[in-house]
């Protein structure tokens, strides 16, 4: 192989490496801890929050049911939108193994 020929391998190579290095310690996956930002002085005064853990089969209604004490005046659109407004994710893409934070409803 001549000069060049090599040259370019190594640049390639080199570069996979450097790549390679890069991705591992920056880190190009989303962290299961995720930083809440939200005003807690706005929020306190609707509900609580509550962190849970998501299982397999687990929805966001059913865990709703479950720290609400299965409470029966729930309103589906406000819970979804309340843990929206919370978690900043799409309710209906829950992964399971993480945390999310679920509002606890006063039966006042």
């Amino acid at each position: 192989m001549n000069f060049l020929q090599k040259s370019g391998i190594f640049l390639i190579i080199l570069l996979l490496i450097v790549s390679v290095y890069k991705d591992l310690t920056s880190g190009s996956f989303e962290s299961d801890e995720k930083k809440i930002q939200f005003n807690t002085d706005q929020v306190s005064k609707k509900y609580k929050v509550i962190k849970v853990k998501v299982q397999s089969g687990d929805t966001v209604l059913s865990i709703m049911e479950e720290v609400n004490n299965n409470s029966k005046s729930l309103d589906i659109t406000k819970l979804l939108s309340d843990f929206n407004a919370i978690n900043d994710v799409d309710p209906h893409n829950l992964r399971v193994g993480h945390y999310y934070y679920f509002p606890l409803y006063n039966d006042t």
